[in-house]
């Protein structure tokens, strides 16, 4: 008989990995995140990088878009311009 572990549920991103994806879409630095919250620039980091796993991103600009699809959960709607323009000319060079 084989063991098999419950299904994992992921959870949705909580209300600071919200805003902290928010404010990479708006092309702000960790180091400037981590002013604004005043929290560390790993914590700003691992709000992110737990906020990727939840959205199933690899990277800030999947996570990004990824969040935007998904706003029922931060209830906001913000301007993804930035982070939209590098990456449409990422795909062009």
């Amino acid at each position: 008989m084989t063991r098999r572990s419950p299904p994992t549920r992921v959870l949705p991103p909580t209300k600071r990995e919200c805003a902290t994806l928010e404010r990479i879409g708006r092309d702000l630095t960790h180091k400037d995140i981590a002013a604004e919250f005043g929290i560390s620039i790993n914590t700003v980091a691992n709000l992110a990088a737990n906020a990727y796993r939840k959205l199933g991103a690899h990277s800030a600009a999947a996570a990004v878009l990824a969040h935007r699809d998904a706003h029922p959960w931060c209830g906001s709607r913000i301007d993804f311009g930035p982070i939209l323009e590098r990456i449409k000319a990422s795909r062009m060079a």
